[in-house]
């Protein structure tokens, strides 16, 4: 695997189009199901870039299934801005919350049943969730260092990438409701090779 000659460029993290620029879009799902409504900002769809994220794990499915989840570790500017960006999220839906659930609910209701695509853990990186999709019309599309279409590679325990996430929707169920996160590109940076430490 070819390995990066440098740490890539991060991009300022303000990208991030504020929450309450989102717009909520029609609900699709039968009664009964979990329901998704698309969402956008000023007419667009919602991407960011994340430069530099490391895949500590493999991807994992349920059932072998074509979606996959895939964690990603996040570089420090991304830190503080998607775990602003979900608790920005909960209090939008509040106020939406009668035509997405149906009742009136309260951020602290909304905040319980939330499913979390962040995970932070201590001194930790932030992990971020997203979902790839490995076939169907939003199969991930892998891109490598010159900037050529390439396939999926056979590992990615270790692997730099940067990639571009969309939040296509917030999904609701009875129970729970949460953020679709997809990674409609990866370019492949190469093999981490985290820097030594000195031991003195």
């Amino acid at each position: 695997m070819t390995k990066p000659t440098e740490q890539p460029e991060m991009v300022p993290a303000a990208f991030i189009p504020a929450v309450k620029s989102w717009k909520f879009g029609t609900s699709a799902g039968g009664e009964g199901s979990v329901k998704t409504f698309p969402l956008t900002c000023g007419g667009m769809d919602l991407h960011c870039n994340i430069q530099g994220c490391i895949s500590p794990f493999e991807p994992s499915s349920m059932d072998g299934a074509a979606r996959k989840t895939l964690v990603l570790r996040l570089p420090v500017p991304w830190d503080g801005p998607l775990g602003e960006m979900e608790e920005a999220l909960i209090k939008e839906v509040a106020g939406h919350s009668k035509v997405l659930f149906g009742t009136q609910q309260s951020e602290d209701d909304l905040r319980a049943k939330y499913k979390y695509i962040t995970k932070k853990t201590e001194q930790y990186p932030r992990n971020l969730r997203v979902k790839l999709n490995t076939e169907g019309y939003y199969a991930t599309r892998f891109w490598d260092l010159e900037r050529q279409k390439t396939t999926a590679p056979e590992e990615y325990v270790g692997l730099m990438f940067s990639a571009v996430v969309r939040f296509r929707a917030v999904w609701v169920g009875a129970e729970a409701w949460g953020l679709v996160c997809d990674a409609t590109d990866l370019q492949v940076l190469g093999d981490h090779q985290p820097c030594a430490e000195c031991p003195f």
